[in-house]
């Protein structure tokens, strides 16, 4: 058995709770998982109870011990005597690749990024008439830029998936949520269970700002690389951000002691692309989750 080291850690700031899993007024612990299929890591947390949502892809023994058993994502619950959930597991195997059908959402994002040529773009937009054609004074498009292009690759967005009475997601099925406002993709995301702290591309990142709100500005994960110990390098695609379109490398640390704090600038010899890349991401800026769009 390998023993799970930094990448098994009860967050400070834990993941709020869709509705059907939200019975206890104490948040559970949050602890992300990073295995290859064979391996096996202890939960260090207790839990009367356990369950995986999908032991195909990792199992849970009554002690909180995981075993991975195939590429994918599953969320294991430790819960209380009370019936409470206690602990959320997040447990990623493998590098499952990315479907086909999202491929072209990120490469579409990019090209419209490189056709902008950082040029500002004006309040009444291409992504703010296919959000709400009405809005001739326009919005803050960071939303309705992600999710344009998640239209155009097909992706069935029905706005009801909000609602708290919408039918449910098969497992690992393609999602997305036809708005534009950050706080109502987050509710989105959330009401059918895919919110997740683990990056892969084609999610969107919802960000939050120090001293403001949570969900303060909306893009799309194009690259994401696991460096271990909870640390990603990303890649990602972002709208509206001083009126342009604009792509940023940095890091990740999912496992941040402060989770306003989680973004930080690679290297100075590895930001070796200007033309590409800001690497510099914006002040007070923070990642607060990702909306999974497959896993």
């Amino acid at each position: 058995m390998r023993k799970f080291g930094a990448l098994l850690l009860a967050l400070l700031f834990a993941l709020p709770m869709p509705p059907a899993l939200a019975a206890s007024k104490k948040e559970p612990k949050l602890v992300l998982m990073m295995l290859a299929a064979g391996e096996t890591a202890q939960i260090e947390q207790q839990a009367d109870t356990w369950e995986s949502g999908h032991p195909d892809i990792a199992t849970v023994s009554d002690g909180g011990l995981v075993s991975a058993l195939a590429e994918g994502y599953t969320l294991i619950l430790g819960r209380n005597a009370k019936g409470e959930v206690a602990v959320r597991c997040e447990v990623q195997v493998g590098e499952k690749p990315v479907p086909e059908e999202v491929l072209p959402v990120i490469e579409q994002a990019i090209a419209a990024w490189a056709a902008a040529d950082n040029a500002a773009f004006p309040k009444y937009n291409l992504y703010t008439q296919w959000f709400n054609p009405a809005a001739k004074n326009g919005f803050g498009w960071c939303g309705a830029f992600v999710g344009y292009y998640f239209d155009e690759a097909g992706i069935e967005m029905n706005p009801e998936y909000r609602a708290k009475s919408a039918p449910p997601l098969e497992d690992g099925s393609l999602f997305a949520v036809r708005q534009a406002s950050q706080t109502k993709l987050y509710e989105g995301f959330q009401s059918r269970n895919r919110l997740s702290h683990i990056p892969r591309p084609g999610y969107y990142i919802i960000y939050g700002r120090g001293g403001s709100t949570p969900y303060t500005h909306v893009g799309l994960v194009t690259a994401a690389e696991y460096l271990g110990e909870g640390v990603y390098a990303l890649e990602t695609v972002e709208g509206n951000l001083n009126a342009r379109i604009r792509r940023y490398r940095y890091l990740y640390d999912s496992l941040a002691e402060r989770k306003d704090r989680n973004i930080s600038a690679i290297p100075a010899e590895q930001q070796t692309q200007p033309e590409l890349f800001m690497y510099k991401y914006v002040d007070n800026f923070y990642i607060n989750v990702f909306g999974q769009t497959w896993y």
